[in-house]
């Protein structure tokens, strides 16, 4: 009876060892594929102030968001859709002037979505702003954002 359990035991712990490391497997790729994410997030903030700054509107549609995104600025009617959102970032951009992204406050990623909270400045640093982005990974593998809000930190004098 001892060597019938004993086999049994013994049967069973290649496979629960075995399955831990397919389970540790699994979750160092999802942590990399995590922080994969988060980094091509930081570059997509960087993409935006490069395409914006240099008033590539189209460019910036086409590459930063999602056919079907909002854009939530401050004090005004949410903006929807690719082509409003190039719009309204054109009816702007002298306004606030050239844009700099600060390094993000906060990130998470859930599945195919990133979460990113950050900080930027515009009208040469006078006007600093809080932004949130959510991006999410498109049917061609492309991360692009789904929404984004931001506010102002500064009255602009």
């Amino acid at each position: 009876m001892k060597f019938k359990m004993l086999a049994a035991f013994m049967a069973v712990v290649p496979i629960l060892t075995f399955t831990g490391a397919i389970s540790a497997q699994a979750d160092d790729e999802v942590r990399t594929d995590a922080a994969a994410m988060l980094a091509e997030a930081v570059r997509m903030e960087q993409l935006f102030a490069e395409l914006y700054n240099n008033r590539q509107f189209e460019e910036l549609g086409a590459r930063y968001y999602a056919e079907d995104a909002i854009v939530i600025p401050p004090n005004t009617e949410p903006v929807r859709g690719r082509a409003d959102i190039v719009e309204y970032f054109r009816s702007v951009r002298d306004a606030f002037g050239e844009v700099k992204m600060g390094e993000p406050l906060r990130s998470s990623t859930s599945g195919s979505l990133v979460s990113l909270v950050g900080q930027a400045s515009a009208h040469n640093g006078q006007l600093r702003a809080v932004m949130h982005e959510l991006y999410e990974r498109q049917a061609d593998g492309s991360l692009l954002a789904v929404h984004d809000a931001f506010s102002f930190r500064d009255p602009l004098r």
